[in-house]
């Protein structure tokens, strides 16, 4: 089947020269052509994202322009009458802009109006345009975090949000548009795209000042901050100067846009080596504190000075300190409005609920990925139950306010800055506001494992993994109790203790969550972008050794099992 589909593409009218090039390149690698044809791009409930080049599983300007018009159609068709716009943005990855502008085209020849960016911006901002400009729809071409091969492709309805609620729609449709059926228009002086900037980066800087909780905090913190070769540095160092701190030191060497990411094994803010060259920065300049940005700006890390060294801060421990300084000054501002709410994802750490109790605040659960959190937001605002004041996930996304419906590393950095300088001028760091939480609440610990199951033989090997923990449920790991799990991928959550059984009412998804008797947890989940399978824990104690030790026997008896099941499967 694979070589039928390369020999489609080799001939095809509708696939461009350069392509061909490529793919005559490797006319006698079968295992080559079988990798590149052997199924389509996924196009999954966000987008879509994969390694670019030749062929129906690559990012190329043929998938690219496939999805573009199917997602008109289903624009088309939802929106009869209506007049239809979608905004446009991109990353700074390789072919980013010429994704986005074949995309415009697209759009265009399909009498939908497009605001594209004049040139790189955070995947926030699309989220922003799409509201500013009161759009259908938007499209961002990134890959986040992926290594420099990728390239990806998001969409977004017309509140901002990554689609959930029509995204099998928009993947039918898709899948239903031939080659011949794609529509496209040339780029140049196209009364149909209309190119944007600065009035809208104005008013998006100005919403994000709007959010400063305190404005008589230390703005002589001393700040490093890279963006990774990525898009948050003209936004993030503009709403920084803005709000009056002077003394951010940017890394030269990662400051501009660089879709190898030279410098950095990852350009992941998770891991800890994206910062090596912003710690020796920031100890040649005694900073008190180093902010990181991912590619696409919608994640954040955060390093601390204390005591003479510096500490990362994980995704799970930020996200507490904002929320913890979120509230803490509202409560004493006295504006914590009617019927609080924050949402968190289901592998986000419980510390939050402990947080948000404090101060009569309601927490509600969503599944992995910020587009859940962006529909409970919308929930909120169109029955007016709940104000949403804060939303995070354990993966370094953050968001305050509701004028974006993404996980907003820009907002965060700002929050995060000003949160550093208050505590700096009661003679604190974070990693001391962070202990006192702990006392306070009880020590948690999380870690994440991302393991890696490539190519056909990789994706059985996962889908038999997730199998055996579906059907052995377990009661006891690493000698703790598990009186519950939870099935979300069949809506259900069983009573291990009474042997009964409900039905929840999640979305489904190929998730696994396993509560043990003392509040700890475990899940396990697919990814829904590579090809590993993501391994949360979350494990409390009364103190961090005892923490720390429970966390190592259930890790080590999880991963002990799954070695057993693969080397069954042989």
């Amino acid at each position: 089947m694979y070589d039928k589909k390369y020999e489609v593409w080799l001939n095809s009218p509708y696939v461009d020269d350069e392509l061909k090039k490529e793919l005559k390149e490797i006319e006698k690698i079968e295992s080559e052509i079988e990798d590149r044809f052997y199924k389509d791009l996924e196009f999954g409930t966000g987008g879509m994202r994969g390694k670019i080049g030749a062929g129906t599983n690559r990012m190329n300007l043929v998938t690219v322009a496939k999805a573009t018009q199917g997602i008109a159609n289903y624009l088309i068709e939802k929106y009869k009458n209506e007049e239809i716009s979608a905004a446009i943005a991109y990353d700074s990855r390789y072919m980013s802009k010429k994704f986005a502008e074949k995309t415009a085209c697209v759009f265009a020849a399909n009498n939908i109006k497009v605001y594209l960016f004049d040139s790189l911006r955070p995947t926030p901002v699309l989220s922003y345009a799409v509201r500013y400009y009161k759009c259908k729809a938007g499209v961002v071409i990134t890959a986040s975090h992926n290594p420099p091969e990728y390239n990806g492709y998001k969409v977004y309805d017309r509140f901002g949000g990554q689609v959930v609620q029509d995204a099998d729609k928009i993947i039918e449709k898709i899948n239903q548009v031939k080659l011949e059926d794609i529509k496209s228009e040339e780029f140049e002086g196209n009364p149909r795209i209309q190119i944007i900037g600065d009035e809208l980066d104005t008013s998006y800087i100005n919403q994000i000042k709007s959010l400063s909780l305190r404005n008589d905090v230390d703005k002589d913190i001393r700040i490093v901050y890279t963006p990774l070769h990525g898009t948050g540095n003209k936004p993030v160092r503009r709403v920084l100067d803005e709000m009056g701190y002077k003394n951010v030191f940017v890394v030269e060497e990662q400051e501009n846009p660089d879709p190898e990411f030279s410098t950095v094994k990852s350009p992941n803010p998770e891991e800890i080596s994206s910062f090596d060259l912003a710690i020796k920065k920031a100890g040649d300049l005694n900073a008190d504190i180093i902010i990181g940005t991912d590619p696409d700006c919608d994640r954040v890390g955060a390093v601390v000075r204390h005591k003479g060294e510096y500490v990362p801060l994980n995704g799970n421990q930020t996200g507490a300190l904002l929320l913890n300084y979120l509230l803490a000054s509202l409560n004493e501002q006295e504006r914590i409005p009617e019927n609080p709410a924050i949402v968190k994802t289901v592998v986000t750490s419980e510390l939050a609920d402990c947080i948000a109790g404090k101060y009569k605040v309601t927490t509600f659960d969503t599944l992995t990925g910020f587009k859940y959190i962006a529909e409970l937001m919308q929930k909120f605002e169109d029955t007016k139950e709940y104000n949403f004041l804060f939303g995070y996930e354990e993966s370094y996304g953050y968001l305050a306010g509701t004028f974006v419906r993404d996980k907003d590393a820009v907002i965060a950095s700002m929050l995060i800055c000003e949160m550093a300088a208050y505590y700096k001028g009661q003679g604190k760091t974070l990693v001391d506001v962070l202990a006192e939480i702990y006392d306070e609440h009880g020590y948690y610990i999380e870690e994440t494992l991302s393991l890696t199951f490539s190519g056909l033989t990789g994706q059985s090997k996962m889908k038999a993994i997730m199998e055996y923990f579906r059907e052995n449920k377990l009661n006891f790991l690493a000698g703790k109790k598990i009186p519950a799990i939870i099935d979300y991928k069949l809506s259900i959550s069983c009573d291990l203790i009474n042997g009964t059984t409900e039905r929840i009412s999640y979305p489904k998804s190929d998730v696994l969550k396993f509560s043990f008797e003392d509040g700890s947890w475990l899940v396990l989940r697919p990814s829904g972008t590579e090809p590993k399978l993501k391994v949360y824990f979350s494990i409390n104690g009364k103190s961090k050794d005892e923490a720390t030790e429970n966390l190592e026997k259930i890790k080590n008896e999880v991963l002990n099992m799954i070695d057993r099941i693969q080397i069954n499967l042989g």
